[in-house]
Order: structure tokens, then sequence, then C-alpha cells
């Protein structure tokens, strides 16, 4: 015998009764839209309907992330409580609870070598009990080996998942990796993003994606869970290859092309002094001239970074600003090993914008 359902039988059309759902005395119940809101009342919905074989439930639950995006300077400074606390509201409060601070922190290799005695000394300056895990965080070694490394080393650490986030400090690709991690350790750890290079801090640590290479596919697994905070500190770029601010500014004038006429301008007339500058603009070179454009830039590509990703975290709609280039240029990357994420994004509007130079169609 074969049972075959309606398609639209378990639907919350007219024919489903909706409820509310209320929480009163530590238990949640569910309640008519004609009752009384006489407790916590959730924004989810329960819609029940009737179907040939039964009844059919629908369940309509929003899911609210909040996340925070820090520019900040000097956050290797033992006075700057930004790294241990910008992701609170309420530092003071964490601060005065008297429990030891506990931080488990994945950092690139290479970035551990120039700034691994920093860090280390702003630890210890600060207390704090922590274990530093240097790993290759490399196109290449983008992969759930990695990742499983990371839980190996966490689990035998020992973490309060609600209260001591997981530091990744280092590119995107490094970023993506921790990312996925903390959101598989007991389901969902928090976790915060450090970005050492140009393109992570304007584009891998503002939005929500994590993601590892699989079966020879860019980001094949991954998911969609946000840090509980980014800090942005642009001295980090001070000691990156100038190929990689390169390739950062790049990933801005896709920004700059796609919606911002502002940004635009400020590259083509400012965006040699920001190469060679590598946006710093402390010291010697506080009072140059590419100092606003430092400024301006980033905060720009940050904001229509986050226009376009904050009303779709979840990509349900796929035609998206921020993917101009994204045709071709995974298979460019993933096939020649030797192109970047962003020469390969790159090489992707070429096919794009050529035909407007009357260079293709």
């Amino acid at each position: 015998m074969s049972h075959v359902t309606d398609c639209n039988d378990c639907d919350h059309s007219d024919k489903s009764k909706e409820f509310k759902l209320v929480q009163i005395n530590g238990t949640w119940t569910r309640q008519g839209e004609d009752c009384g809101d006489s407790g916590r009342l959730s924004s989810a919905r329960i819609f029940e309907s009737s179907t040939a074989n039964g009844l059919c439930w629908t369940v309509v639950s929003p899911i609210v992330f909040t996340y925070k995006i820090v520019q900040c300077e000097n956050l290797l400074d033992p006075t700057n409580d930004t790294l241990l606390f910008g992701h609170v509201d309420n530092c003071k409060e964490l601060k005065g609870h008297g429990k030891t601070i506990k931080r488990f922190i994945v950092i690139d290799e290479t970035v551990h070598e120039v700034y691994g005695d920093k860090i280390t000394a702003y630890l210890k300056a600060r207390n704090v009990t922590y274990k530093m895990l240097p790993l290759p965080t490399t196109e290449e070694n983008k992969s759930m080996q990695l990742v499983m490394k990371i839980l190996e080393e966490v689990h035998k650490f020992g973490i309060d998942r609600r209260s001591e986030p997981i530091l990744a400090i280092g590119g995107g690709v490094c970023l993506d990796i921790v990312g996925l991690a903390a959101s598989l350790y007991r389901r969902r750890t928090p976790y915060i993003r450090v970005p050492t290079t140009l393109l992570a801090y304007i584009d891998a640590s503002v939005g929500a994606k994590n993601g590892v290479n699989f079966a020879n596919c860019k980001n094949k697994l991954g998911g969609y869970i946000p840090p509980a905070a980014a800090f942005l500190d642009r001295s980090f770029l001070a000691t990156v290859p100038r190929r990689h601010i390169s390739n950062g500014l790049a990933e801005m004038l896709k920004m700059a092309l796609m919606k911002h006429r502002g940004l635009f301008e400020i590259l083509e007339t400012k965006g040699p002094d920001l190469l060679e500058s590598k946006f710093q603009t402390q010291g010697e070179t506080e009072t140059a001239n590419w100092a606003q454009a430092a400024s301006e830039s980033t905060r720009i590509a940050i904001e229509t970074m986050l226009e376009e990703l904050a009303p779709n975290l979840w990509e349900d709609d796929l035609d998206r600003l921020v993917d101009f280039g994204h045709l071709i240029s995974p298979e460019l990357e993933m096939t020649l090993q030797y192109y970047r994420f962003d020469y390969s994004i790159h090489f992707g509007h070429s096919p794009t914008c050529s035909p407007f130079k009357g260079l293709g169609s």
C-alpha cells in the first residue's frame, strides 16, 4: 500500500493553527493567538495543520546572530583590554569576577614567527592561562585534517564554551579554518578573528562564512557561524609582503567598482601611496598625506561589505555583488595553486569586464 501526501498539506496557510511560544516558570508552552502574553514571549512560532495521515507541524524559528567588528590600535599593548574583553558589552563585570582568564589561540605559523613573542608577552602580562597553536594555514593545507588538529588540542586544553572564546590570528585561510573548528566544537564555541593581512581585514574577518577545501573543491565543507568579534588592527599590515597589500587593494577595488565611487577615487589617487605605506599611519608617517586615505578606504571597504553581507548572511539570495569575479576564480585557484584567491578573483573579473572594453563578447 502506498500513501500519497499532498505537498501543500503541511503549510502555515489559512488552514493551519498558529501558536506562540511563551515561557512561564521556566517552562515553554504554546498558546493560541488569542491568549495573553503573561510570560517570556519567543519570536518562534509553531503552525499546526492536518494531513490525510495525521498532523504536521511547521516550525518558524528566527536565528539572530550579533557580532562586532572593531577597528582598534595597539591591540597587543598589555594595557589594552580589547583582545581579552572587546567581544563583550560589560567588560568590567567580566574582569571583576575573579576567575582565571583562559584563551586558546590558533595562529598562522608565519605570523607566529613575527608576533609570537609579543603575543606571549601580552598574555603573560595579563596573567592569562593560554595555549598557542602555530599551524601552517595555507591554501594547500586548508582541510579537515587541520580542523581536527585544532579540535584535539582544544579538547586537551579545556575551555568554557560560553566565556572563553578561541582566538584566530592570521590571514583569511586561518580565520576560515578556526571558524569551522569553533562551530563544530560542542556544537558552537565562540571565536574571535584577528586578521593580519589586508584581504582578511576587509573581507574574511567581517562575514559569517567558514570552511575548508574538500575533494579538490574550494570551501566545499563549511558553514555560516560568525565570530563573537573581529578585532582589526592595521599595524599587523606593516610586516605583510608588498604583494599581499596589492592583493587586498584589488579586493577593495572590486567593492569600489561594484558600488562606491568615493572608494574608487581614493584608490585611483592614493593607491600607490597606500601600497608603499602598507596603510600605516603611525610614527613618522602620521602626518603623511595618505593617513586619511588609509582610514577612509578601509572604513568604506568594510562598510560596503557589511551592507551586502548583513541582509544575506546565510546567502539565501545567490545574486550577490560581493561574488563579482567568482564565476571561474575558484577553479583557477584550486587548479593553479600558484594563484591566490585575490589573483584568481581578479582574473575572474576580466571575462565580465572585457565586453565593455570591446575585448570580448
